[in-house]
């Protein structure tokens, strides 16, 4: 149902821009904005304002329309730099389960129940639910394998190439003994590496949908181990807590990923953005060695 209170209307550019102007942001190259507004659009430029006004829809005195550009351009970097983390770490995790639950369980022992810390209703609706996106497959090597064994039932390998991080993510809580492996691995207390499968998860999500990063407060809170010290008085809900679990588990990983690096270069790049909207502390430098 449309709500009858909503009285906004479409906006040409040029509306736009006369719009941002009245509220006082400066727009000295016009065509630079029309162009932004047309390839970025006005909305998620938007979310870029609250940083340059002084109260709602009245921007600072002297503002400019490439100082919120910057923020935005920012955002987009730090979320290709975390997208491409977040897919090292993915396939890190689906290959650790793979050689390891393999070899505990076999080929199709994920199958078991048994081998689950799980309920039956749970334990029905992951089955179903992989079953169901490995079904979506097109992939060559799945059409060989259900051509040549006349089966729908995949083996592990395939079926952790195959699956969505979402259902990686709730799969890898349902196990046992692969749990303590990576847990120990990362020595972390398994409570801790689910809530942080499923926070990464949450920002992958973001990232792939070209979401805001830049101060944004998480819906899910972070678990921050108490005997690890780099983690402490951290806010548990923005994404330097993410930037810090990466880096963490990148070192644990032996991935050979110089991610901190990157991150560390692009605040260089950008040095006018305020990091505490971003949940950095003043020693965050040090923290992230």
């Amino acid at each position: 149902m449309i709500s009858k209170n909503f009285t906004k209307t479409h906006l040409t550019y040029d509306e736009q821009i006369e719009l941002l102007e009245s509220r006082g942001l400066i727009i000295s190259n016009k065509a630079l904005a029309r162009k932004k507004l047309k390839h970025i659009s006005y909305y998620r430029l938007s979310a870029y304002f609250l940083p340059f006004q002084k109260e709602k829809d009245i921007f600072i005195h002297d503002t400019r329309f490439e100082e919120i550009l910057r923020f935005y351009y920012f955002d987009k970097e730090l979320r290709k730099i975390i997208f491409n983390a977040i897919e090292t770490i993915e396939v890190n995790i689906r290959a650790n389960i793979v050689y390891n639950l393999s070899e505990q369980t076999g080929a199709f022992g994920y199958m078991e129940k048994d081998n689950l810390n799980i309920t039956y209703v749970d334990y029905t609706n992951l089955m179903q639910t992989i079953q169901r996106e490995t079904n979506r497959s097109k992939e060559a090597f799945v059409t060989h394998f259900k051509s040549k064994y006349k089966s729908d039932i995949l083996p592990i390998w395939m079926v952790v190439e195959l699956i969505s991080f979402s259902t990686l993510s709730k799969f890898f809580k349902a196990l046992k003994s692969e749990q303590e492996t990576l847990t120990s691995e990362l020595d972390i207390p398994p409570k801790v590496l689910k809530n942080w499968l499923h926070i990464i998860n949450h920002i992958r999500n973001i990232c792939a949908h070209h979401g805001r990063l830049w101060n944004k407060q998480f819906a899910i809170k972070a678990l921050i181990p108490k005997k690890i010290h780099q983690f402490k008085d951290l806010k548990n809900d923005k994404i330097f807590i993410l930037i810090m679990i990466l880096n963490y588990m990148f070192k644990h990983m032996d991935t050979g990923n110089e991610f901190s690096e990157k991150i560390k270069n692009l605040l260089k790049e950008y040095p006018e953005i305020p990091l505490e909207a971003l949940g950095f502390t003043l020693d965050w430098e040090e923290r992230l060695q």
